[in-house]
């Protein structure tokens, strides 16, 4: 009786394309010992396809392969019948991706063999067995994965550089950095003009006006890069890599390296002390509603935008401020009486003019749920009002004109006070009117001109703007007894200050 022909599929794999191109390679190899196998079973009718599936340089981890993905495809076109491999391992080393195979392998009624461990995918104890080595497999694969990060960690603890593109200021030769006379000359300047200029932005800016930009360069890989404007997150990252100074970093750990240093260390300390004072929110430390809250909302009525900066008093407490290094120029012209502004007081201006025009917001103001807004919406915090509603303030000379979006107001009513809301469409402006005196220190304190909240005594007015900072932080998770450690005071005054808050913001609307 006549067998019926079965097409055999030869797949053949290789990890690394080291020495495929010699004459008699490893993919050679698998398949002469898979078409050895083939011709043992003539009798059943197996015959080797002829088109070869040889994945030369592709890892087992993954099925993104050519020579795979054309195997599937003949499989589901139904011209196979039969896939044979040198070892299971050639096919995948995933028990995942093992599994995905076979379910194709059944759907279209095709068995899997193995010259070198013969198995049957269609029976039970095939399926078991292959499973078993396919574990090991895995093992081994994640085995080797591990030595290979070992292995990078002590080159990286040795100082020398295990791939990537080279730093400005460097070429790699040998797995090892070597500076470019070029290149430094940039770094360099990249440090020192922020040391001058104290702001990365501003130093983007002037890097531009220079026309400095990364050399042009070629990638092994023969794909070309470079030859750019630095961005932010570029100047960001090279003026806090230590490879500058003659060091490696590994996975947050420092390593001496073995190439020269191009930036004096004093410098580099210098730079690392003012990055970290500017930073917004401290490494490791959440950010709260108080840091900043209209920072990219802020303008002047040129177009011109307030940043913010702060400075830090001897007795270690900082104080924020929004300056506009446009009108700060000019110390002489009227413009220069709203360059800056003390930030706790122009932000709980903006806050305290949009929890007083909540009648212009809501559409429905005659139910329950808009009375329950008046009385509680003290619940929801500063920054989330004022970041959702706030889309942009102009400061005039004696006005501040905010661009607000009413309809992020029913997001914050629901998901502070559990309430449903029906607000304005589209944006509606405000006027705020404000005057602005010089204190005796010389700083620009911001006044409302209506006669509301803002004509408390100094010290009911400095409690309240206190109670509204240190509520928020409470609420965000900080105790009081760290807010009165921070602030010098006791934890009754900043319970109290916070209670205060409440109660004449509440009066207030």
């Amino acid at each position: 009786m006549k067998s019926i022909a079965k097409t055999c599929a030869i797949y053949t794999r290789k990890s690394t394309d080291e020495r495929l191109d010699m004459e008699f390679n490893t993919l050679d190899a698998q398949r002469e010992a898979c078409e050895a196998y083939i011709m043992s079973q003539r009798s059943e009718g197996w015959k080797a396809a002829p088109t070869q599936y040889d994945d030369g340089g592709f890892s087992g981890g993954s099925l993104d392969r050519p020579a795979l993905n054309c195997l599937i495809n003949d499989i589901k076109a139904g011209k196979i019948n039969i896939v044979v491999v040198y070892k299971i391992d050639r096919l995948t080393r995933s028990l995942a991706d093992f599994a995905k195979l076979v379910e194709v392998f059944d759907e279209h009624g095709v068995t899997f063999v193995s010259v070198t461990q013969s198995f049957n995918t269609t029976t039970s104890m095939g399926r078991l067995t292959l499973n078993v080595l396919l574990s090991f497999a895995q093992f081994e694969r994640e085995v080797t994965s591990e030595r290979i990060r070992d292995k990078i960690a002590a080159s990286k603890a040795k100082g020398m550089w295990q791939g990537g593109r080279a730093p400005l200021g460097f070429d790699i030769e040998n797995r090892r950095l070597i500076t470019n006379e070029e290149d430094t000359k940039a770094a360099r300047l990249i440090f020192e003009l922020y040391l001058q200029l104290g702001s990365v932005r501003d130093l983007e800016v002037e890097l531009k006006k220079r026309g400095v930009k990364s050399r042009r360069r070629v990638s092994e890989k023969g794909l070309p890069y470079g030859g750019r404007h630095f961005s932010r997150g570029a100047l960001y990252s090279i003026l806090q890599n230590p490879v500058y100074i003659g060091k490696i970093s590994h996975k947050g750990e420092i390593h001496e390296g073995l190439h020269d240093a191009i930036i004096p260390q004093e410098l580099w300390d210098t730079v690392q002390i003012k990055l970290k004072e500017q930073a917004q929110c401290p490494i490791g430390v959440k950010g709260t509603r108080h840091r900043n809250m209209l920072t990219g909302r802020l303008f002047d009525d040129r177009g011109n935008p307030y940043s913010p900066v702060f400075t830090n008093h001897r007795s270690g407490k900082r104080y924020r401020y929004y300056t506009n290094k446009v009108l700060a120029e000019d110390k002489a012209h009227p413009d220069y009486l709203r360059a800056r502004f003390p930030a706790h007081e122009i932000e709980t201006t903006v806050e305290m003019a949009v929890r007083k025009n909540f009648h212009d917001f809501v559409l429905e103001q005659k139910c329950t749920n808009f009375e329950y807004l008046l009385k509680n919406h003290a619940a929801i915090l500063a920054y989330n009002l004022v970041r959702g509603l706030v889309s942009k303030i102009i400061v005039q000379h004696n006005m501040l004109v905010l661009h607000l979006k009413p309809l992020t107001l029913e997001r914050l009513a629901h998901e502070h006070l559990n309430i449903r809301l029906s607000c304005v469409p589209g944006e509606i402006v405000i006027e705020v009117p404000y005057r602005s005196e010089r204190t005796h220190d010389g700083a620009i304190v911001i006044q409302s001109e209506s006669k509301d909240i803002f004509d408390l005594p100094s010290k009911a007015l400095k409690k309240l703007i206190q109670g509204v900072i240190w509520r928020d932080e409470h609420f965000d998770g900080m105790a009081i007894k760290a807010i009165a450690r921070r602030e010098g005071c006791s934890q009754d005054y900043v319970g109290s200050a916070i209670f205060y808050s409440f109660k004449t913001l509440q009066a207030a609307f």
